[in-house]
């Protein structure tokens, strides 16, 4: 997880709206929103063997319209110290030196497919104010290769939950709605079929599909 500059990014000016495409993913209609407490309890069962979050990729890939086999390849998760946010997340890292995951108590799930030998990567952050997207921002201008100025559309303001945005060609970030809090999904791929819009509706199958 790169986490340097966390929620620094919050008040960059406006950015190259190109560079990010807009997809509403499907409707929520009624459907309850995650727990941050049962993403967070998730997490801390983490094993390197298993994604703890039951993330549906194969019907990801079906829905993208793209043949191959998904096989899980590692898992990494990350919790903050406690559940209680900073008072000015903002000010705590800056001054108080507390890390981005710990300022926003937030959780973070990341698990790696293989798909035809090309990578593909899944993150799942939930924060306790809503900061979700603002924590996936380095990971996202690392993956997708873009300024930070460029990521401006991606959290001014975030994406609501079932959008999803597209960063680049290659990153994807949806919005969800989180009981207790905030969260985010970003899906990052190397996998050259998963790519522009077929990865924007794969990720939108993500996001309906999420089971832990």
């Amino acid at each position: 997880m790169t986490t340097n500059r966390g929620l620094r990014v919050a008040n960059m000016t406006c950015g190259a709206l190109a560079a990010v495409a807009l997809l509403t993913a499907c409707d929520t209609g009624d459907e309850a929103a995650l727990s941050a407490d049962a993403l967070r309890q998730a997490a801390t069962r983490a094993d390197p063997a298993k994604c703890p979050v039951d993330f549906d990729v194969p019907a990801a890939l079906t829905a993208a319209g793209v043949d191959g086999t998904a096989e899980f390849d590692s898992a990494e998760a990350q919790t903050s110290a406690t559940t209680t946010p900073a008072d000015d997340p903002l000010t705590a890292q800056q001054r108080d030196g507390m890390t981005p995951l710990d300022a926003v108590a937030g959780t973070y799930i990341e698990c790696d497919y293989r798909v035809g030998g090309d990578t593909l990567s899944v993150r799942l952050v939930t924060t306790r104010v809503n900061a979700a997207v603002n924590l996936l921002v380095p990971q996202i201008v690392q993956d997708a290769r873009l300024r930070l100025t460029d990521v401006d559309p991606l959290i001014a303001p975030p994406p609501a939950a079932g959008e999803v945005r597209r960063a680049g060609s290659t990153v994807a970030v949806g919005g969800l709605a989180v009981d207790g809090g905030d969260g985010a999904l970003m899906v990052s791929s190397k996998v050259p079929a998963l790519h522009d819009d077929a990865l924007a509706k794969a990720t939108g199958s993500l996001l309906f599909g999420l089971k832990f």
